[in-house]
């Protein structure tokens, strides 16, 4: 081929569709982070959508159903006496069977919407009902975000933590939660491991993202930005070495720690570690603000309540008292 020629196939090519740059991570993250906190699939939503349509189906009624087709074609052909008939009362026939046809249709809407508006009330009522235990639980609706709590200060244990995660069975991953400005992840992942976050306070977990960047592995963020309960839920049973929990303990109430503990069990494999980073009691009272203190969920349990509910749990734990900070470790294992 010429070199005019190639020009001219140059010239005559269509342009190729421009390379989207790249997202940061970050980015995606952020994003994610949209997809997972928007309101539809949620509970509230689907619930609210159920109740739409119940009133306002999306299927057709009974009255908007097919229309009446009317008598047979060949009804007037079925012996002598029925073309007799047809002379006779044919027509009266016809408006008659179209009569019943629309009343029977009429009844069958009206049932149904009578049962629809049964259901509506009985649903409307139960949620009324559980939307008042739910205000007793958290009437206020505070946010972790607004209360601006800062994290534990972890420091004291970020050499012991990588020596109490398991030595022997399949190495999986460490889950930190809540990351906080993402050192603990770091000293774990010098010693080896492949740990990842999660924060639900955006400015910690942007700020982790920049320090830690992407896993070297899979490309996936190092921190996820949410609740850790609500990230435990969508982790595979058995999928983790080792488990820290941090702060999210601190301000959980009972039923919610217990939630945590089920879900750690859930997701640990069977030689895996749970690590409780728990504050004092008596530091957390006295450091928090007023409205801190007053409006939080729950506050810290006693390491020797986290013993016993770990124990009740089948697991065998360890207290480790902080010699120079505030925040006790509990690190338990799965009893064999």
């Amino acid at each position: 081929m010429s070199e005019s020629e190639s020009a001219s196939e140059a010239l005559s090519a269509p342009d190729a569709p421009p390379t989207a740059p790249p997202m940061a991570t970050a980015d995606a993250e952020l994003l994610a982070a949209f997809d997972r906190m928007s309101p539809q699939g949620g509970l509230a939503w689907g619930f609210d959508d159920a109740m739409r349509r119940i009133i306002h189906p999306d299927a057709v009624s009974t009255t908007g159903a097919d229309p009446w087709p009317g008598l047979p074609d060949d009804l007037w052909m079925r012996g002598r006496s029925a073309r007799i008939g047809q002379r006779f009362v044919g027509d009266v026939a016809g408006v008659l069977a179209d009569l019943l046809a629309t009343d029977a249709r009429t009844v069958a809407s009206a049932a149904v919407a009578g049962a629809n508006t049964a259901t509506w009330d009985a649903l409307r009522y139960l949620a009324a009902r559980v939307e008042l235990l739910e205000a007793r639980v958290d009437p206020a609706g505070v946010e972790v975000a607004e209360l601006a709590l800062d994290p534990p200060d972890i420091s004291e244990w970020l050499d012991a933590a990588p020596s109490w995660l398991p030595t022997s069975g399949t190495r999986g991953s460490v889950l930190v939660g809540e990351s906080g400005d993402g050192v603990l992840m770091r000293a774990l992942t010098q010693a080896g491991w492949k740990a990842r976050g999660v924060e639900p306070r955006g400015g910690l977990a942007w700020r982790s993202l920049e320090a830690l960047g992407e896993a070297a592995d899979d490309g996936a963020p190092a921190v996820i930005f949410g609740e850790v309960i609500g990230h435990l839920r969508g982790v595979d049973a058995e999928s983790c070495s080792g488990l820290v929990l941090t702060g999210c303990v601190d301000r959980a109430d009972v039923a919610g720690n217990v939630a945590l503990l089920t879900e750690s069990l859930r997701v640990l494999q069977p030689h895996g570690t749970l690590i409780i980073l728990t504050t004092d009691q008596e530091f957390w009272d006295g450091s928090r603000t007023p409205p801190q203190r007053d409006l939080s969920p729950g506050r810290p349990l006693h390491p020797e309540t986290w013993l016993l509910l770990l124990g009740r749990a089948g697991m065998t734990a360890e207290w480790h008292r902080p010699r120079t900070g505030v925040v006790h470790a509990i690190v338990a294992r799965v009893a064999t």
